[in-house]
């Protein structure tokens, strides 16, 4: 079994475990940005993975998301495939009448690695591969070459 691997180009983008129980990993996006009242943003995050097959990944709001940022994920929950290749991204939605002015490096979501079933192949719960982090620019921009995958790095809605 293949580990999970998250690699970026900036050590301050790795995503973090608040406390050692913690079930996911805080992401944060890599630069500053706005949005405007009412409006969605497209927010980098500046990594990407590599999940073997049998494994995917969600991106949840922290809990405080709402709360601090005044914000929440457009899409509730950002499901990838083991063959998606791309940088990671959130849709923010700012539900206030204010424009929201986030600064780089805030914690926005959470990232949860999980096995899932499919008919052709079954993954047992002691078939459970390891995290890997790395950062290494050269390895970021070559990702997809590395790692190839039938789907590449289409981003969201890119399957129809």
């Amino acid at each position: 079994m293949q580990n999970i691997l998250i690699c970026t180009f900036d050590e301050k983008l790795l995503p973090t475990k608040g406390t050692p129980g913690s079930v996911c990993r805080d992401v944060v996006c890599k630069e500053a940005f706005t949005v405007p009242a009412g409006q969605i943003a497209k927010v980098w995050t500046g990594i990407k993975t590599f999940l073997p097959q049998g494994r995917g990944s969600r991106m949840y709001a922290r809990s405080s998301l709402p709360t601090k940022a005044h914000l929440m994920l457009a899409n509730s929950v950002a499901v990838f495939d083991a063959d998606f290749r791309g940088e990671y991204l959130m849709q923010l939605y700012n539900y206030t009448a204010e424009t929201v002015e986030i600064p780089a490096y805030t914690r926005l979501a959470q990232l949860e690695f999980f096995p899932y079933l499919r008919a052709e192949h079954q993954y047992w719960c002691g078939d459970v591969p390891w995290l890997e982090m790395q950062v290494d620019s050269v390895m970021y921009e070559q990702f997809d070459i590395l790692f190839p995958s039938e789907r590449g790095k289409g981003g969201i809605g890119s399957t129809g």
